[in-house]
């Protein structure tokens, strides 16, 4: 029997950062010192006091059951009082949080909620490749909207076609921002809670990156007035508490778009183990202890990072969040032959702008997400590279 696999199935790429996983496994087989900067897989060990709360956890009997899809009370609860604290923003623990097996699942799935065959789906560009994901699957269309370097990395929303417009169910944005590591600010906000009311467009927020700032506090979408009539925003305990391996991440905001995803999950998933749920519950709690020394070590290795980059002649504004680092090469260079031009003469991978959109090209994303020894090695190779 041959076996067909699905139209949909194959019009999706491999995923980028798997094939740089492989690009870095076949070089590393061929005896080759690689440094590593492709990937946002933090490499600080999860704190000592979480990992010790879910060891309790573990032991409890009560949580080797099934959990409650929407997630326990005991996180949900966490959650809206960790919302209350960071942003002044009331959630209700019932209709208006739902926990995710990491906000990656939640990205994904959102788009079966709200989409029919049709409707359309704005895409930042540069993107994260997982908003497209959910789109192609609900058989929704797809219109890339420009992150520009002119613009701050902020979409322009009077560029955005009118017909489009009409016909959009869904706008995905990220901000801390990956790849660019640009921020949002308030006032961007406010604009574009206007314009989503307007044209009755549901914007999904992807706040990953919201506690990884290097100045002001970035804020939430969900602080703007009739924001929650409009919006959701996604979170996540992978790089907030370096918990990337454990998936756990939550979603807030407008009450129907969080039921309706938590429907959709009751007939596909069970949720997290509620041990590791109970876990992020504690770091929630302890936010305030855990969370600092973390964001001031990545501050720490963006400020350095990103003065050898600027000693080495790269162009790039530099990031206000998150864990990478966007930049042009000294000499203009297609990002895969950048990439490929550091990977054979100074043994470092990065992941080239254009996997990341169309508007990517040219660019180059660097992940802080090794260790500070690591990356004081890669900038030093970076430096003694000739790129005439």
């Amino acid at each position: 029997m041959k076996i067909e696999l699905s139209d949909k199935l194959k019009s999706f790429k491999p995923f980028l950062f798997e094939e740089l996983y492989r690009k870095e496994r076949a070089e590393r087989a061929k005896g080759k010192d690689i440094i590593s900067l492709a990937v946002g897989d933090p490499d600080i060990p999860t704190d000592r006091r979480i990992v010790s709360d879910a060891a309790k956890e573990l032991k409890n009997g009560r949580n080797h059951r099934y959990p409650n899809t929407k997630g326990n009370e005991n996180l949900r609860k966490e959650i809206s009082a960790w919302h209350k604290r960071r942003h002044g923003l009331a959630f209700h623990p019932n209709d208006e949080v739902s926990v995710l097996i990491g906000s990656k699942e939640g990205i994904a799935h959102l788009p079966f909620t709200v989409m029919n065959p049709g409707d359309y789906c704005l895409v930042p560009d540069p993107t994260y490749p997982t908003y497209r994901t959910g789109v192609v699957l609900s058989g929704g269309r797809i219109h890339d909207v420009a992150l520009e370097e002119k613009n701050g990395f902020l979409p322009d929303l009077g560029k955005i076609p009118r017909k489009v417009v009409a016909r959009t169910k869904l706008f995905f944005l990220n901000y801390p921002n990956n790849p660019t590591g640009a921020g949002a600010t308030l006032d961007f906000y406010r604009d574009l809670v206007k314009w989503a009311r307007k044209n009755s467009v549901i914007i999904a927020q992807d706040a990953a990156y919201c506690e990884i700032y290097f100045g002001k506090p970035a804020p939430s979408l969900l602080e703007v007035p009739g924001a929650r009539d409009v919006a959701v925003e996604f979170y996540s305990s992978s790089k907030t508490y370096c918990m990337a391996g454990w998936r756990v991440g939550w979603v807030v905001g407008n009450s129907k778009l969080v039921c309706a995803l938590n429907q959709l999950k009751e007939n596909i998933d069970s949720g997290p183990f509620n041990a590791i749920q109970n876990a992020v519950a504690y770091a929630l709690k302890n936010h305030e202890k855990i969370v600092p020394p973390i964001r001031a070590h990545f501050k720490r290795r963006a400020d350095s990072f990103c003065a050898a980059l600027h000693e080495s002649g790269w162009k790039f504004p530099d990031p206000k969040g998150s864990c990478f680092v966007w930049a042009r090469p000294p000499a203009k260079r297609d990002s895969l032959d950048a990439i490929m031009f550091m990977l054979e003469k100074a043994s470092i991978l990065a992941a080239p702008g254009s996997g990341f959109g169309r508007c990517g090209e040219g660019y180059v994303r660097f992940s802080l997400t090794e260790p500070d020894a690591k990356l004081a090695e890669a900038a030093r190779r970076i430096k003694a590279l000739n790129w005439q």
